[in-house]
């Protein structure tokens, strides 16, 4: 960029597409980021709308000081840094828009662009969805359209000449983009990362305990958790439970895991595995959901005494993984003592009908399955309900209030009141949470498991058999074990509306085909890596050229840059060694300072006139003057050197005036 240039006085119309510019960059992050820092925003780029406005000079030095200064006390105090991902976007927002109250010249202009692509690069760090992916395509198109709109010269079709320019440059760059997409080498990893969860990232729901009410609240959200994909047959409706979190103890209502769980077991398949993809929407936690019972976790990842999988670390991003199922299996057949005596562990006071009856039950009957019956049909054959409103029970003695006075809950009441009788009966039990159910997507080959199908169910241990599910549930409401939660639930309205399974309704379905269109989004592009660059490889004919191809494509990128590198080099603006070429470039700096820029192939003489015409104070000093240059350049023969030099000494006098 010369320096004439970059020294160019912005107009008011410059500066207006450049603050609707900054608001337009900045609409995706009020999704993200606290709303002080939207709300700030939003006031600095009304103050230069109303500026612009009313043609108000810029603030003084002191007072964008004095806003720098608490901007950056307001990141520090919210966040207790001024770097990292939020605290840093955060800033770079704020100065940003701070940036736009000292939108003097060009250069000026050409920070804020710069900033604009910072900010828009750093949207893929809160969201890398479609919706997202889209935003910043427009705001990049934006970007360039402005760059574009700052060389073109003031006329009536100004702004759509710069939308039409950016267009096509952004049609050349698109078939390059796609093919180092393609073909470039594919890191393991994502390359974005996504910060510790905070709530405004989508959740199972899946929490570390469970109480009256906690599921039954989830039960209310339609967001999905996870979507599966079946490499092979799909189970049957009633085998579709999705293991997650195991809880082995019970402490005022509330079922949790207070020490270290025991020892994983082994998971003895029965029937043939099952290849499943799954796509898990980040939750914060470490359980890997997985139809039940998982067989092998990833490499890297464990499994809990419950047969849970667990990753590594929390899961703050949407991930992908492949896991292998049985729903016929045997688990966990050897029980140690310590698991026996944790999975037999109750409070010591409290809920003595509901201890009394299973203290009779384990007395009449003469083995575990015979007991676990006996619960089935109190369940079964007593008026219990299935609802997502339960009377509220009191905190002391729950579980009695809940089998012998309200009879009405959710899938957590069933689980929780059914494992104390179990253990209560000295049957040794645990409380499983995960999901229930999946439903066939409408416009792709996948299920969706949505946070309503959260649900809760049993497991007893028996000898000879190991942990064996019970989900008692299914002799209150079978319908939620054959159909869907919209299906077993008295008060559907209470669902959240993708829970209800509409499909004839139109909002519905364009939801659904919506949710279609991300699940490709994610699978083949957000999850596109070497594995899936190899199968694309193989497709094409390629499978044994993908190294090398993929070592060509980095080479032709390397040539490129160098290219793009030594044409920079040559068109970099160089030093007239000619004393009258720099004296009359002084002179059209000074006219640039004023707006006055001379256009590729414009003459002295007709920049001169172009020049008198705007300013006619410039007359007759400045004609004279391109004329003296058209002759000291262009004349035969040559003036002599005294000539030279008196035109100089008069280019170096000449200055614009602010009333000229």
């Amino acid at each position: 960029m010369s320096r004439h240039v970059s020294a160019m006085r912005l107009g008011t119309r410059e500066r207006g597409v450049l603050v609707g510019l900054v608001a337009l960059i900045m609409a995706p992050h009020v999704m993200h980021l606290p709303w002080w820092v939207s709300a700030l925003v939003a006031a600095l780029l009304i103050w230069q709308g109303i500026a612009l406005a009313r043609r108000h000079r810029p603030p003084p030095l002191i007072v964008r000081a004095l806003l720098t200064a608490a901007c950056f006390a307001g990141v520090f105090a919210a966040f207790g840094r001024v770097n990292g991902q939020d605290a840093g976007v955060s800033l770079l927002v704020l100065m940003l828009g701070l940036k736009l109250s000292e939108l003097t010249r060009a250069r000026d202009a050409y920070v804020v662009l710069t900033l604009c692509c910072f900010v828009l690069a750093t949207q893929f760090l809160f969201s890398q969805s479609m919706a997202m992916a889209a935003s910043l395509v427009i705001g990049v198109w934006a970007v360039i359209a402005a760059f574009v709109y700052l060389h073109t010269l003031p006329g009536a079709h100004r702004s759509g000449h710069a939308l039409r320019e950016s267009a096509a440059l952004l049609g050349l760059a698109v078939p390059i983009a796609v093919a180092l997409f393609l073909l470039f080498p594919r890191l393991p990893g994502p390359l974005w990362g996504l910060p510790a969860n905070d709530g405004r990232t989508g959740l199972t729901g899946l929490s570390d305990r469970m109480s009256p009410g906690a599921i039954e609240r989830l039960a209310r959200s339609g967001a999905v958790a996870f979507r599966a994909r079946f490499d092979g047959p799909v189970p049957s409706p009633d085998q579709r439970y999705w293991r997650g979190p195991v809880f082995w103890d019970l402490a005022g209502g509330t079922w949790q895991n207070r020490a270290a769980p025991p020892p994983p077991g082994d998971v003895e398949a029965l029937s043939a595995p099952l290849r499943i993809d799954i796509t898990l929407e980040p939750n914060g936690k470490r359980w890997l959901l997985a139809l039940d019972a998982p067989l092998k976790a990833r490499p890297g990842d464990g499994r809990t005494t419950g047969g849970t999988l667990v990753a590594e670390a929390p899961i703050k991003e949407r991930i992908r993984y492949v896991e292998r199922s049985a729903t016929s299996y045997r688990l966990g057949l050897d029980l140690s003592p310590a698991t026996r005596r944790r999975a037999l562990a109750l409070p010591t006071h409290g809920n003595p009908r509901a201890r009394a009856l299973a203290q009779r039950w384990a007395a009449a009957a003469d083995s575990t399955p015979a007991i676990v019956n006996q619960a089935r049909a109190l369940f079964r054959h007593e008026p219990f309900r299935y609802t997502l409103s339960p009377p509220r029970t009191p905190r002391e003695d729950s579980i009695d209030a809940f089998l012998f006075r309200t009879r009405a809950g959710f899938c957590e009441h069933y689980a929780g009141a059914f494992t104390f009788l179990m253990r209560a009966a000295g049957v040794p039990a645990r409380v499983v949470t995960g999901f229930l159910g999946a439903r066939k997507a409408d416009y792709g080959d996948y299920w969706i498991v949505r946070n309503a199908d959260a649900h809760a169910w049993s497991e007893v241990w028996i000898a000879g058999r190991g942990w064996v599910r019970v989900d008692p549930t299914a002799a209150v409401a079978p319908a939620r074990i054959d159909d869907s939660i919209a299906a077993a639930v008295a008060d559907r309205g209470d669902l959240a509306f993708m829970a209800r399974g509409d499909d004839r309704d139109p909002w519905f379905q364009a939801r659904m085909a919506w949710d279609g269109i991300n699940a490709a989004w994610n699978q083949w592009f957000l999850a596109y890596g070497p594995a899936l660059q190899e199968k694309l490889f193989s497709r094409l004919g390629l499978g044994g050229f993908g190294p090398a191809l993929a070592v060509l494509t980095g080479l032709i990128v390397a040539a490129l840059g160098l290219i793009s590198l030594l044409l920079a080099w040559r068109m970099r603006p160089t030093r007239s060694p000619d004393g009258v070429v720099r004296a009359w470039l002084r002179v059209e700096r000074r006219l640039a300072r004023r707006g006055l820029i001379r256009i590729t192939g414009e003459t002295p003489g007709a920049l001169a006139a172009r020049a008198v015409r705007r300013r006619p104070s410039l007359a007759p000093e400045l004609p004279e003057l391109a004329a003296q240059y058209t002759q000291m350049r262009y004349a035969y023969p040559a003036p002599g050197p005294a000539a030279r030099r008196a035109f100089m000494r008069r280019a170096a006098r000449f200055r614009i005036g602010r009333g000229r």
